[in-house]
C-alpha cells in the first residue's frame, strides 16, 4: 500500500498511515510535520470523534477543554468527542506528531479540500463536508444554534461561474 501524502498551504505535511476507507471507518491515522510557529486550527470540537495526538519529535502546545499543555516526545493526549481543543507549534523547530481520529470522520476529506484549495480556505467546500457529516465540526466561541444554519447556507451556495461544483 502506498502512503498518501497531503501538503497543506500552512506548511504542514501529512502522511496518511490508515484512512477511513481501509479501516472500515474505524479510524483515520496520520503522521504530520508541523512547521515552526504554526498557529494551528481554531479551537473547535467534534461531536462524534475522539482525537489522539502523540508527539514523536519536538514540542506541541495543546488545548483540551480549559487545560493547556506542552507535550514532548513520547507524550500523548486524547480528546474525547465534544471537548474543545486546539494545537500549535509555538517553537522555532518543526514538530512531528501522530494523530488518530476514531471513528474516522470528516478530517481526511477536510485535509484534501484544504490542500487542493491553495492559500484561501475553501469555506464553501468545507461547509459541504461538514453538512454531509451531520455538522460534526463546531467552532468554539460561536453559538452552535447560529453555526448550524450558517454552515447549511454556505454549503448550499452555488459554485462561482467557471468553477467546478466542489
Amino acid at each position: 500500500m502506498s502512503l498518501d501524502r497531503i501538503d497543506l498551504p500552512t506548511g504542514e505535511t501529512l502522511t496518511v498511515l490508515r484512512n477511513g476507507a481501509s479501516s472500515g471507518g474505524a479510524g483515520f491515522e496520520f503522521e504530520a510535520v508541523l512547521p515552526p510557529g504554526l498557529a494551528g486550527p481554531p479551537a473547535h470540537r467534534h461531536r462524534l470523534e475522539s482525537e489522539t495526538f502523540t508527539v514523536l519529535d519536538g514540542e506541541l502546545q495543546v488545548r483540551v477543554g480549559r487545560e493547556h499543555r506542552l507535550l514532548r516526545p513520547g507524550e500523548a493526549v486524547t480528546v474525547p468527542p465534544g471537548v474543545v481543543h486546539a494545537f500549535a507549534n509555538p517553537t522555532d523547530r518543526p514538530v512531528r506528531i501522530r494523530t488518530c481520529e476514531t471513528p474516522a470522520g470528516p478530517l481526511e476529506e477536510q485535509f484534501h479540500a484544504l490542500a487542493a484549495a491553495g492559500r484561501l480556505p475553501p469555506l464553501r467546500r468545507l461547509a459541504r463536508i461538514n453538512v454531509a457529516h451531520d455538522l460534526d465540526f463546531v467552532l468554539h466561541g460561536v453559538p452552535e444554534a447560529l453555526q448550524r444554519p450558517l454552515w447549511r447556507l454556505l454549503a448550499a451556495l452555488p459554485a462561482p461561474s467557471g468553477k467546478d461544483s466542489t
